[in-house]
């Protein structure tokens, strides 16, 4: 009886060692903070910003704002938001999908709360705040 103990002992002890490692090992591997940021990829943004301003010259073109409304919004498009985008992307060598930066992300955002101002039934994508 002692000798089939001390057989079953190896055995045992390898099994109380590798059931913490087999716990440890299943599941989502990717910590929570990285999951949230990740979604935020240049990417995410541009496609943001592109369906934002479709939005806003959808608007213009059916008369919901007024020129100087369309012109404001174009102007920060064009002078803010796609000069640092397109240095974000320049920077990371055309890796859309690296994260982007909380300059960009806020440029963004800026953009949809200012269509948003101009066109309050609008739908604008946002993008997740870091």
């Amino acid at each position: 009886m002692k000798n089939k103990l001390l057989r079953l002992l190896p055995l045992v002890l390898a099994l109380a060692v590798a059931t913490p490692v087999v716990i440890n090992f299943s599941g989502c591997q990717t910590p929570v903070d990285q999951r949230t940021t990740a979604v935020t990829t240049l990417k995410v943004v541009g496609l943001t910003a592109d369906t934002a301003m479709k939005l806003a010259a959808d608007a213009y073109h059916n008369n919901q704002i007024r020129p100087d409304q369309w012109q404001a919004i174009a102007d920060f498009h064009d002078q803010k938001f796609l000069p640092a985008y397109n240095t974000a992307v320049q920077a990371v060598q055309a890796d859309l999908s690296s994260i982007a930066t909380p300059d960009v992300i806020a440029l963004c955002q800026q953009l949809g709360a200012l269509i948003q101002a101009f066109v309050p039934s609008a739908k604008v994508p946002t993008v997740p705040s870091t």
